[in-house]
C-alpha cells in the first residue's frame, strides 16, 4: 500500500524500493500495488479508495501480507493506522514494514488497549 504522494516527487519511487529489497529479502512476491495518492495521510482509513481496493482484492484470494514501508507511510494519524491495522487483522492479514516490523503485532500493551 503507498500512501500519498507528497512533495518530495521520489516519495512514491522511493517507497516502492525500500518495499520490493523487503520482499526479495523475505522472500515475498508483490502481487499488486495499491496508493492513495491524492489522499493526505491523516485522513480517515476506511475513506480511502486505496485502501478499499486492497480490502477488495485481499477477501478470499490468499493473500496474507501487506508491505509498507513504514508506519507513517501506512497512514501519520495513529488512531487512522491503528484502525486499519484492526481491519486488515480482522481479515487475517499482517501488515509488514520494509524494515520488518510487524504492525499487526499484539505484544505491545498500549497497541492491545487502544486496539
Amino acid at each position: 500500500m503507498l500512501p500519498h504522494v507528497g512533495a518530495d516527487k521520489d516519495s512514491e519511487q522511493r517507497q516502492r524500493h525500500a518495499i520490493e529489497r523487503f520482499a526479495k529479502s523475505a522472500g515475498y512476491e508483490i502481487v499488486e500495488w495499491f496508493n492513495d495518492p491524492a489522499v493526505s495521510g491523516a485522513d480517515p482509513i476506511e475513506s480511502r479508495p486505496g485502501f478499499g481496493a486492497l480490502l477488495d482484492r485481499i477477501e478470499g484470494n490468499g493473500v496474507r501480507v501487506v508491505l509498507v514501508e513504514d508506519a507513517s507511510r501506512f497512514a501519520r494519524d495513529l488512531v487512522a493506522q491503528e484502525l486499519g491495522v484492526v481491519a486488515l487483522i480482522k481479515l487475517g492479514m499482517r501488515v509488514l514494514t520494509a524494515t520488518g516490523d510487524d504492525l499487526t503485532n499484539t505484544d505491545d500493551p498500549m497497541k492491545v488497549a487502544m486496539r
